[in-house]
């Protein structure tokens, strides 16, 4: 064991009063993870800043430059666009002029998290990246916002679109929970599984934190010093994209009387306008206009000759406690308490699904949401030149979907509605404003069907069968395609099936167990002619439990011998097992990955992900090769034991950013390759005999 002992690392504040000389040691396990231990929860913030520098310092600014709104001056004029928005969205101003508003023990945990960074990077100035910011701490503020803004500002978006519907939202996610009373551990099991981009602040960090009343385990956003998902020492959360409708458009009466002003109540009214001037590295700055009303900013263009403006209205917009309610969070003791921590609204919308230690399960579809006038479609632009559409308050917690420990004993919610959640689920939208219920895009999908059909199968989960379920990578809809591919054979397909090439072909996707593992040699195929059938047949007949007549038979079959053609042709081969041409890595590092993601015209017909949802992209260097870009990225699987919480985890590269770190690509390698969880090893008997490093620092805390 590699021991490195640094003393002297002593953290400087202005007007330290009763400085206390403490010690924090960051231990590495054998994944490079941290585990940070330390008498008080400031100290194990310097740590935690700390050990993230030494692994990720690059993404710290990166991330930043995203809430701050000056990506455009570090790395060009493709980020004007999210600069402009955090701007608008007054990002960084209210971050700094609400900082003394917080709690005075947050202000300093978030100031010995920025000392930690400092320090490593005083350190390693070799390690400083170009793009680098000169921080203060209260910027750090400004990331958490900037991650959770993303889901207003995306509703916003959609109800500006009027008549077009919302959009299926890029961030996926996979969560469910076992009762004890369905556990054969005879404990609650619960899993959080999000599916989100891998890159930028999506790009989530493994710790374990034991600091005083700061205990937790899991992952948290880059430049944060708190946890995102995961838990503390009595309860696990888990947290996926669905929630009440968080925000709102206004359509307002606008004129040029001198300057811009807005109709309200039958009054003129001066609307407050500002000018941002945003630096773009190698080019001019940008200067761009914003116009503000009393409901919230002007979003897009206004409509001069028309006389009209859109207005986004989100209590997000001007809510500034994320970080008090993710201390809260990891600082609770039960899921009741938990329930009203969450409460508090500061996360952007979502379902979140939790337990803990004394054997309680309970879930809320969570967000701020306003009080609405009845009367109104809340999903497009509503009239803003009324009071009669002005909210009325938030609704409490309680008003939103939520229930503790179903009878079911289970729960999932992979981005559907509660009433699909599990079977006979008690939720049904007439028992909910539309409002608060609100499905629109996420009704169910194959993920949530795969994981109540497996849940509700299984009357007491073991262990092992709850990672089988975590990594799980059939498709469901398998047998219908491959029922419609016997069909089609069997009445149009006599004369394609004397090539002994096709008839092999066809004999291997009927074989097929529908499991897309790195090693299946039918699935590439399978999955390759699924997406030529989408692009030019009409499925809309399978999505509405029919078949397709005997033209689109033969335009099937005829597609699948492109599809084998043109496996031929570019693999020298039809049958290519699916981990090797489907990978996952970075840099130049790449390993067979299983799972999938994809869809091709009708959803209902032909869209497919696995629960160990992995989804690519063809490389443009590599044409013919599939690179993993999305999808399951910071599983973590947790037991709820009274004596403690056991925990594992898989993440699709490494702990470390440096390509040079034996740590940079081995999770990819060893764990989410073969589909492997690694051991947190929580408690600290567990971890000693796997630490890899430990390091000592001295850190002097006061204020």
């Amino acid at each position: 064991m590699n021991r490195c002992w640094i003393i002297g690392c002593v953290l400087l504040l202005g007007s330290v009063a009763a400085a206390a000389d403490q010690s924090v040691t960051i231990y590495r396990d054998t994944w490079g993870v941290p585990h940070i231990y330390a008498e008080t929860p400031e100290a194990g913030a310097y740590g935690l800043g700390y050990a993230q520098a030494e692994d990720r310092l690059s993404d710290i600014h990166l991330a930043l430059r995203t809430g701050m709104g000056t990506m455009s001056e570090a790395l060009g004029e493709r980020f004007v666009d999210h600069d402009y928005l955090m701007w608008l969205c007054r990002n960084a101003e209210l971050a700094r002029d609400t900082w003394d508003e917080m709690p005075a023990h947050l202000q300093s945990f978030v100031e010995h998290y920025a000392a930690g960074v400092r320090a490593y990077s005083k350190e390693h100035p070799e390690d400083v990246p170009a793009h680098a910011v000169d921080f203060e701490p209260w910027m750090f503020r400004t990331i958490g916002r900037a991650m959770v803004l993303r889901w207003p500002l995306g509703t916003i978006k959609d109800d500006m679109q009027v008549g077009g519907g919302r959009p299926r939202p890029p961030m996926q996610s996979n969560q469910w929970v076992i009762a004890k009373e369905r556990s054969a551990e005879g404990v609650p099991i619960l899993l959080s599984d999000p599916h989100l981009t891998w890159e930028g602040l999506a790009v989530l960090y493994e710790s374990r934190v034991h600091a005083g009343e700061l205990q937790f385990c899991g992952f948290g956003l880059i430049g944060s010093p708190l946890l995102a998902i995961g838990h503390n020492q009595h309860v696990g959360w888990a947290l996926t994209t669905g929630s009440p409708d968080d925000a709102d458009v206004y359509e307002m009466k606008v004129r040029m009387n001198g300057s811009l002003e807005y109709e309200y109540d039958g009054e003129w009214r001066k609307a407050t306008t500002r000018e941002f001037t945003i630096p773009v590295r190698g080019g001019e700055p940008v200067v761009r206009g914003a116009v503000y009303t009393h409901l919230g900013p002007v979003m897009g263009p206004i409509d001069l000759e028309n006389g009209r403006a859109y207005v986004g209205a989100a209590p997000l917009l001007e809510m500034t406690q994320l970080l008090e309610q993710n201390y809260r969070m990891v600082t609770i003791r039960n899921v009741h308490d938990f329930f009203e921590a969450a409460g508090m609204g500061q996360f952007n919308g979502q379902n979140i699904m939790f337990a803990d230690v004394h054997g309680e399960t309970g879930y809320v579809r969570c967000a701020a949401t306003p009080i609405r006038p009845e009367g109104y479609n809340w999903s497009a632009p509503v009239p803003g030149n009324t009071s009669k559409t002005a909210w009325q308050g938030l609704h409490p917690v309680t008003d939103l979907v939520h229930i503790f420990n179903p009878p079911q004993c289970y729960m999932q919610n992979c981005n559907i509605s509660p009433a699909n959640m599990m079977v006979n689920s008690p939720f049904t939208p007439d028992k909910y404003r539309d409002y608060i219920f609100n499905v629109s895009w996420d009704t169910t999908n194959p993920r949530s069907e795969r994981a109540v059909a497996l849940l509700n199968a299984d009357d007491s989960v073991t262990r092992e069968e709850a990672i089988a379920i975590a990594m799980d990578v059939h498709d469901v809809l398998a047998e219908r395609w491959q029922a419609e591919l016997k069909l089609a054979v069997d009445s149009v397909g006599e004369a394609r099936m004397r090539d002994k090439t096709f008839a092999a072909a066809v004999k291997a996707i009927l074989d097929w167990d529908g499991e897309l593992t790195r090693e299946a040699t039918a699935t590439a195929l399978y999955k390759f002619w699924r997406l030529k059938c989408g692009r030019f047949i009409d499925l809309s007949p399978l999505a509405n439990g029919g078949r397709l007549d005997k033209d689109e038979q033969v335009r099937a079959l005829d597609l699948l011998a492109e599809t084998i053609a043109e496996m031929e042709s570019q693999y020298g081969r039809w049958d290519v097992a699916w981990g090797d041409i489907h990978k996952v890595g970075r840099g130049e590092t790449y390993f067979p990955v299983a799972g999938a993601d994809f869809r091709s015209g009708d959803k209902w017909a032909n869209f497919s992900e696995t629960l160990f949802d992995v989804k690519s992209e063809e490389d443009p260097d590599h044409p013919g090769r599939y690179v993993a870009n999305s999808g399951s990225m910071a599983m973590i699987l947790m037991f709820l034991r009274p004596d403690g919480i056991e925990s594992m985890t898989c993440t699709p590269w490494g702990q470390c950013g440096h390509a040079d770190s034996p740590h940079f690509m081995d999770q990819g390698e060893k764990l989410y390759s073969p589909r492997k969880m690694k051991p947190t090893w929580w408690t600290r008997e567990e971890l000693l005999p796997n630490v890899e490093s430990e390091r000592v620092l001295r850190v002097s805390i006061g204020r």
